[in-house]
């Protein structure tokens, strides 16, 4: 099997199931976390909660398929390298591996993507305050499916599919070959340009965000760490990948795995920032209670819901009447003011009110 010399092992075996189930754990205690700080802080899941959690499923699916798939191609890597003899009961065996190819692939950019469109819904949230936004918001959406539509259908399905002759003579061919690097270096770059154009959503906003420059670089932090997705995403097909070379197969799916998992991992850092908020945002309705309550002239409303939101608390400045938001960046400033008319003593009390609560919204 001659197709078969140039096979080589880039990661071993141990490693890369070790490292994969480890992301894999990891992964899931963010999740797990994620989910905890959404019920804890707003009593419900919102959207993003639950691509995160379909990004995870999925993940843990291929890593399943792997565990058993992927002994196949180790035994194929003994083989070239001589430590094992070739046998005909090998092919059919290397032919079912193949066919998990493409549905590995599949597996692998719905993940990825769930993530980013997390990310995006946790977005939508600002971008509807604010019209340039919202547009821009709608853009990006567009093209991040696209690029996930042009990832799936370019996979090459007849060397995962075809017929067992057609996968052993003519997928090892340059014209195969070259087809498939040039579709990973694709993939690659519409992988990081739409993680880059997700990203330039908050930025934005926070750019236009009455907030201290400090909770700006603590937010810009948060979300920049979607720079380590970019990282791997390259990593992924850049090193060690030739043009006319096929990709190490056990390399590709190997940072796939990390890819995804990091992914999974930095969505679910913004959960740790938002319970943080709520405590705080709890804690300060608390105390704002307390104040209103010993204010012998400024009292509450029976209609109104009065709430001093003049503080931005965990970065968060929401009305009261708001809906719960989908992230800690849903900005809404509120301005009380309140009129006081002074009352003639000689002239008898009428039911006007001394004292005129207005609220305006910036």
């Amino acid at each position: 099997m001659a197709d078969f010399d140039d096979q080589r092992s880039r990661v071993p075996e141990s490693v890369f199931l070790g490292v994969v189930w480890a992301l894999t754990g990891m992964s899931f205690i963010f999740v797990v976390f994620r989910v905890y700080a959404q019920i804890t802080s707003f009593r419900r899941l919102f959207l993003d909660d639950f691509l995160v959690v379909l990004a995870w499923v999925i993940i843990l699916t291929a890593a399943f398929i792997w565990q058993v798939q992927g002994k196949i191609l180790y035994e194929l890597y003994a083989i070239s390298a001589g430590t094992k003899p070739f046998t005909l009961e090998f092919l059919p065996r290397y032919i079912t591996f193949m066919r998990f190819n493409a549905p590995f692939e599949i597996l692998f950019y719905s993940a990825l993507w769930c993530v980013k469109f997390s990310f995006m819904a946790l977005f939508y949230r600002i971008s509807a305050k604010v019209k340039s936004l919202r547009i821009w918001w709608f853009v990006v959406l567009f093209c991040t499916a696209s690029v996930y539509i042009a990832s799936v259908a370019n996979v090459e399905y007849k060397c995962s599919f075809g017929e067992q002759d057609y996968i052993v003579t003519e997928c090892p061919q340059p014209h195969h070959v070259h087809y498939e690097n040039r579709m990973f270096w694709a993939n690659c770059a519409g992988d990081v340009i739409t993680d880059l154009m997700i990203l330039s959503i908050p930025f934005l906003a926070l750019w236009k965000t009455r907030i201290s420059l400090r909770k700006k670089l603590i937010l810009l932090s948060i979300f920049s760490a979607t720079i380590f997705i970019m990282v791997t995403a390259i990593l992924r097909v850049a090193v060690g990948m030739t043009y006319d070379g096929q990709m190490n197969i056990d390399w590709l799916c190997f940072w796939s795995f990390v890819e995804v998992d990091v992914a999974i991992i930095v969505s679910c850092v913004a959960s740790l920032r938002q319970l943080f908020v709520a405590s705080q945002n709890q804690s300060s309705s608390a105390r704002a209670a307390y104040k209103d309550t010993n204010e012998p002239i400024l009292k509450k409303s029976n209609h109104g819901h009065s709430q001093d939101l003049s503080q931005s608390v965990g970065d968060i400045e929401a009305s009261a009447d708001d809906d719960v938001p989908m992230s800690p960046l849903s900005v809404v400033h509120v301005r009380q003011e309140f009129e006081v008319t002074r009352v003639d003593a000689s002239q008898p009390a009428s039911g006007d009110n001394t004292c005129r609560h207005r609220t305006t919204f910036d």
